[in-house]
């Protein structure tokens, strides 16, 4: 469920944030950003989540490194976490993308505290030129209106002065192109957002006199219309009516990607301690020792050589909470037999409980193993997939 809007219209503060948890009581949102590229880049209405990253329909995501020191491709892009904009090509310039990733939350910015910045200096906030263009906008329109009266001033001048003729028609040209453009910018672009309502019904009865720009979210959807100063018109869907994917149509993933979810076992949730001893194996404890981060339960051991011994080869692996008391895995040690590059089945598996932060180690009890290049895999199921 998508946050009150309420919660994002209070600027108490230079720089307002309203970041979601991620934890389940508070989880982030699934996003559809339907977007044009603009400037070789779409601004996403929230921050996405690094996790889950942000995925594109046939579009491949590139690191930072790339992103400096080469050009994007035409089906790269480049993803700014930090401030929630994404880069393209040059060639998407225009084009609309759906843009699908889990929403952190809001950064908000006061109008007063963004600056406008010409090149050499510092010089207006955006809330000034915001103030200014309104009231550009309202001259503009206010020379409109006496059109008839400058035009026969202007036919005057042109009798006076070819040059000044000239002039005159290019200035008029231009006033009514930037009244028309002003506008029209104006019109289409504001959002001036109003509490949310329960369903699409409720906009009517809550906003009866809307003015041009007023914007409200329908909560039982995740919709968000804008009044366009003849009807309340859809531009945006938070999640709440999106579509789930399957085999044969898109939403909120597109089919291919959806079967290929769905064909990840189980094993994605599946961690994998790995020692090494690259050449002489030496008998008594070895280093390094390993914390796993994780709770878990251990399902499997293996252990093998790249040179063959002709004696046997034992490992103990150990587990410890402290670093002080060690005991081991298996109840026997796990052995690769002479001439042998894999250990034999003969172990049983004990105490395979893990918890966060236990230690491990391996110890190799014999002096006689003259095999080398000893690697040994501890396969742990984290305790989410056990579940």
């Amino acid at each position: 469920m998508p946050l009150p809007l309420k919660d994002y219209l209070e600027f108490n503060s230079p720089i307002h944030i309203s970041w979601r948890s991620g934890l389940p009581n508070d989880p982030f949102i699934d996003r559809l950003d339907i977007a044009r590229v603009v400037n070789q880049r779409i601004f996403l209405l929230e921050i996405p989540d690094k996790m889950f990253r942000v995925r594109i329909t046939d579009m491949f995501e590139i690191n930072y490194e790339k992103f400096m020191k080469n050009d994007i491709e035409k089906n790269e892009f480049y993803v700014d976490y930090t401030n929630g904009f994404v880069y393209f090509h040059t060639s998407k310039e225009a084009e609309t993308l759906s843009i699908v990733y889990k929403g952190r939350g809001l950064i908000l910015y006061p109008s007063t505290r963004i600056v406008h910045f010409d090149g050499t200096d510092s010089t207006e906030t955006l809330h000034e030129i915001i103030e200014k263009s309104k009231l550009q906008v309202q001259e503009l329109i206010d020379r409109t209106d006496n059109y008839e009266e400058y035009l026969k001033k202007l036919v005057i001048a042109i009798n006076n002065s070819n040059h000044a003729t000239d002039q005159a028609l290019i200035a008029t040209q231009k006033a009514d192109d930037a009244t028309k453009l002003v506008n029209d910018a104006y019109e289409t672009t504001v959002l001036i957002y109003q509490p949310f309502v329960n369903t699409y019904d409720e906009i009517a009865q809550k906003f009866p006199y809307p003015e041009v720009g007023w914007t409200t979210q329908v909560y039982d959807t995740g919709i968000r219309y804008r009044w366009n100063g003849k009807a309340w018109i859809p531009i945006d869907a938070l999640g709440g009516n999106v579509p789930l994917a399957s085999e044969v149509i898109n939403g909120l993933m597109s089919k291919e990607q959806f079967t290929k979810v769905k064909n990840i076992t189980k094993f994605v949730n599946e961690k994998t301690i790995v020692f090494i001893i690259p050449k002489d194996i030496l008998e008594g404890v070895q280093d390094p020792e390993v914390e796993f981060e994780w709770d878990g339960e251990i399902i499997d051991v293996k252990s093998l050589v790249s040179i063959k011994g002709q004696q046997p080869t034992p490992v103990q692996i150990q587990k410890s909470s402290n670093f002080k008391d060690w005991t081991d895995i298996t109840v026997n040690p796990l052995t690769i037999d002479a001439d042998n590059h894999r250990n034999n089945k003969e172990f049983t598996l004990i105490d395979t409980k893990v918890k966060e932060g236990d230690v491990f180690r391996l110890y190799i009890p014999s002096f006689n193993v003259d095999a080398q290049s000893l690697s040994v895999n501890v396969k742990i199921a984290l305790n989410d997939s056990l579940n």
